[in-house]
């Protein structure tokens, strides 16, 4: 007698206990033969009548009973069918072979070449040498721009002054006699147009001044291998806001001075003289607090309305525009050569090494 399932087909001797087959948990049939195994059909085919289950084997007279299916677990639907399983079996899941990606191709791995140049490689900072004429071109660019402002300023103002002093003849003679109206309209629009001019030319010459100083102090710290320590925002201020570059002008001129004077005494020669400063501030100072006076006569005699004050600032307005005119004049021939390069001392002392 063998022990068979009807389901996996497989069948081995009978032995009393075994209902249930070990490989797939469903009910064993005891069959008589393996010609009688073989007539029996699977579980999905219906069962003849003349087989029977377990005791009764293959006998006509007793029907086959079904083999009762093994409960299915809640969790999995009724109808899925059952897994192989086995404690010898281990299921791995893998990729297809056609959703693998493409194999890089492999990099080159001949012989490398050897890092060459077409030049000499220079590592480091490129010590040249330095230019003088390079460091002293924007000086005497600036100082050439300066000179012709000044001229320009010294001839503006000279014009003015002229013909404020012709306004302050014709006032004194219409004291005593009438004037006609064409020749007091033609002398108000000279007054007017050369004012206008002057003032142009002095706002012209007060940007150019401002360019000089800031070439002369670059070019006296970068002898010393310095920079500048102001920066160009506070040179434009100093000298280039009226009133405040009575005081701004000189104190950037001596800076340079001082920076030009340790220059040279670091290479054995006297110090710069500053009497050429000097000169030039007082100057300056006198030729601003002038005009500043005259400004202040100017504007009481508009707000009063005197005809004497008015007559003493045309005076003072002329005496103004001629005496910066001369400054001007005179500032052209000395203040672009303070801090040039042929104002510096020449050597009086030369050491000689004797071995």
């Amino acid at each position: 007698m063998y022990d068979m399932c009807p389901r996996c087909r497989i069948q081995a001797p009978h032995r009393d206990g075994r209902e249930h087959c070990p490989r797939c948990g469903g009910n064993l049939v005891v069959v008589e033969s393996a010609q009688a195994a073989a007539r029996v059909p699977r579980v999905s085919q219906p069962v003849p009548a003349h087989i029977t289950q377990r005791s009764g084997g293959l006998q006509g007279s007793e029907p086959f009973r079904q083999p009762t299916p093994r409960p299915i677990a809640p969790s999995r639907p009724a109808q899925a069918p059952r897994m192989y399983r086995s404690r010898n079996v281990r299921w791995v899941a893998r990729r297809p072979p056609e959703s693998f990606p493409a194999r890089r191709p492999q990099a080159y791995r001949g012989p490398r070449l050897i890092p060459r140049y077409t030049y000499l490689p220079r590592w480091g900072l490129r010590d040249e040498p330095i230019d003088e004429n390079r460091i002293d071109a924007p000086v005497t660019h600036a100082a050439d721009a300066l000179r012709t402002a000044l001229l320009a300023c010294a001839g503006t103002l000279a014009a003015s002054a002229l013909m404020h002093l012709f306004r302050y003849i014709l006032l004194v003679i219409n004291r005593s006699t009438p004037l006609p109206a064409w020749l007091i309209v033609v002398s108000s629009a000279l007054v007017i147009l050369a004012g206008v001019l002057a003032l142009i030319t002095v706002l012209g010459t007060v940007v150019v001044s401002v360019r000089w100083l800031a070439a002369v102090r670059e070019r006296a710290y970068r002898r010393r291998g310095n920079r500048d320590p102001r920066p160009r925002w506070q040179i434009i201020v100093l000298a280039g806001i009226p009133v405040v570059n009575v005081v701004g002008s000189p104190l950037l001129l001596h800076e340079a001075a001082n920076a030009a004077a340790a220059d040279w005494r670091e290479r054995g020669v006297d110090g710069v003289t500053r009497a050429a400063l000097d000169r030039l501030w007082i100057a300056w100072a006198l030729v601003n607090a002038l005009a500043i006076w005259a400004a202040i006569t100017w504007a009481v005699s508009v707000s009063s309305g005197s005809i004497q004050t008015g007559a003493d600032a045309l005076a003072l307005i002329t005496i103004s525009a001629a005496v910066s005119a001369v400054f001007a004049l005179w500032a052209s021939r000395h203040l672009p050569e303070v801090l040039s390069s042929d104002s510096e001392p020449t050597v009086t002392k030369r050491w000689v090494a004797v071995a």
